[in-house]
């Protein structure tokens, strides 16, 4: 697959030299080596030794030949998620509850994925997921150049994703802070994951940003990305999510956890864009 790029430098700090360029937008090693070798990076129309500087104004194409994994599946008979932002490399949508992020079987129509397939032309690139019974923002790549560059972000914590929850109020709990506490299986219930000295590391930042004598609205950023991770967290503080199957006795219409925000550096950028949608009024009305 050949893939190209043709834009302008902008927003730079200051001059950098063409290595530099690429190692600070993240493109991996093997596609800046391709570069190199094949001296399919233009700068003002002509290749550069990596060891020349480039700077704001500078005119950049990029062709590369690379393989991409692309996934096929069934497209679905209706699309039921709202765009929240699109362009032309990438898709930020708003999945509701009760869908699953992605099928596990060829078979399957019924997720936010099979949704992308009758949306876009090209296959959808997922860069992450949510639970299926978590609603709120997921990113899609539409372009295979950019997926590399935003899945490091995402390894690296650049991106950040934040979340809110409604949870049970803990009086006793501090109204901000971090919760870091080790995550792994939870041996008696498959389904779960549990705090445990012998699990991965975990840290979860929380802020209470309102609240009556039962409930609390509860803004969350993840540190690490671990499986259910702010699920049990809050759980672990007698702050389950309220609605929640496994962790919380608290019956609920759904489950009260919402991905509100991403904040991202664009790509072949040094700008941080930051896309969000409302947060349901459902949130508030319990914590008031």
């Amino acid at each position: 697959m050949i893939l190209e790029r043709h834009f302008q430098i902008n927003h730079m700090p200051h001059p950098l030299t063409v290595r530099q360029t690429l190692q600070q937008w993240l493109v991996p090693k093997k596609w800046q080596h391709e570069l190199r070798i094949d001296r399919s990076i233009l700068v003002n129309g002509r290749y550069l030794p990596y060891n020349n500087l480039v700077q704001n104004g500078d005119q950049i194409d990029l062709t590369l030949n690379t393989n991409i994994n692309m996934q096929h599946y069934l497209p679905a008979s209706d699309v039921n998620f709202k765009v929240v932002f699109e362009n032309s490399d990438l898709l930020i949508v708003n999945k509701p509850a009760g869908i699953k992020t992605h099928p596990n079987r060829p078979d399957e129509n019924g997720t936010l994925y099979n949704q992308l397939v009758t949306y876009l032309d090209t296959p959808p690139l997922m860069l992450h997921r949510l639970d299926m019974l978590t609603s709120g923002l997921i990113m899609i790549g539409k372009d295979p150049l950019v997926i590399p560059i935003l899945e490091r972000q995402l390894a690296q914590k650049t991106m950040q994703r934040n979340y809110v929850a409604v949870t049970s109020f803990e009086r006793d709990m501090p109204l901000k802070g971090v919760i870091d506490a080790p995550i792994g299986p939870d041996l008696a219930d498959k389904r779960k994951r549990k705090v445990t000295a012998t699990g991965l590391a975990a840290r979860t930042h929380y802020e209470v940003l309102q609240h009556n004598d039962k409930f609390a609205l509860v803004k969350l950023t993840l540190e690490t990305g671990r499986t259910h991770q702010i699920r049990v967290h809050l759980a672990s503080q007698n702050m389950a999510i309220v609605g929640d199957p496994l962790y919380s006795n608290i019956i609920a219409d759904q489950m009260y956890l919402y991905a509100y925000q991403i904040t991202y550096c664009l790509p072949f950028d040094w700008e941080f864009k930051t896309v969000e949608d409302q947060i349901p009024e459902s949130f508030y009305k319990m914590t008031k």
